[in-house]
């Protein structure tokens, strides 16, 4: 049956063109081809390359949008990838070393900073005295280990009872004048607590030591013995 002319045959073009189509298939598409513009105009686009198609060798065809990369190309990308793989080693390499020379710079300082310390605790009298400190209510109690040094008074302090949390101030009376040098503060905690403190204040001047509350009041006081 002749189609109509409504009815586009472009389904059946390229077979038309390419010759596929049954003697009644191809005189119906023809017919249509008679009466339709569209169809006419488009098989007459399609008839350049079915006369071509014969050229074509099939071993040669490629899938859309594979292209072939010369060999040196290849030889190239996996050169640079292998440099760029060895930079970033060299780079991790120069890195650890970095760390490793920290570290050692670190522990040259803190090794020195320890000899120095010993080294000063060390050149003075090795003479220490314990003083028993009294509390102001019971249950609060303290010991300090007060070092003889001729330039500054070193003091190892220890305290149990005092309320957890409350800040306490630290500090030696000067002989003579009674005035109260301070050497540090800390926050009471439950237990026993360590610390070690210094005040310039010289060993051979301080009378007394002693703790205070926020509020100023003495929770901790001991006699410091004469300096011999």
């Amino acid at each position: 049956m002749t189609p109509r002319p409504e009815d586009h045959v472009r389904r059946s073009i390229g077979a038309f063109v390419l010759g596929h189509l049954t003697t009644e298939e191809a005189a119906a598409v023809q017919a249509h081809l008679d009466g339709c513009v569209a169809c006419r105009t488009e098989a007459s686009s399609l008839a350049p390359v079915a006369q071509l198609l014969p050229l074509v060798d099939p071993e040669r065809i490629r899938a859309p949008g594979v292209v072939e990369r010369p060999p040196e190309m290849l030889d190239g990308v996996l050169t640079r990838i292998d440099r760029e793989r060895g930079e970033r080693r060299r780079r991790r390499r120069r890195s650890l070393v970095v760390r490793v020379a920290a570290i050692a710079a670190t522990v040259s300082v803190l090794l020195g900073l320890a000899v120095l310390v010993v080294e000063s605790r060390s050149s003075g009298p090795s003479n220490v005295h314990v003083v028993v400190l009294a509390g102001s209510a019971p249950g609060i109690s303290g010991e300090a280990v007060v070092h003889e040094d001729p330039r500054s008074t070193w003091v190892e302090l220890t305290t149990s009872g005092l309320s957890t949390g409350e800040s306490y101030a630290v500090w030696l009376e000067e002989i003579g004048s009674g005035e109260r040098s301070p050497m540090g503060t800390f926050t009471g905690v439950d237990g026993d607590l360590y610390i070690s403190l210094y005040s310039t204040l010289p060993r051979d001047r301080a009378a007394k030591i002693g703790v205070s509350a926020p509020d100023g009041v003495t929770v901790l006081e001991g006699t410091i013995p004469t300096a011999q």
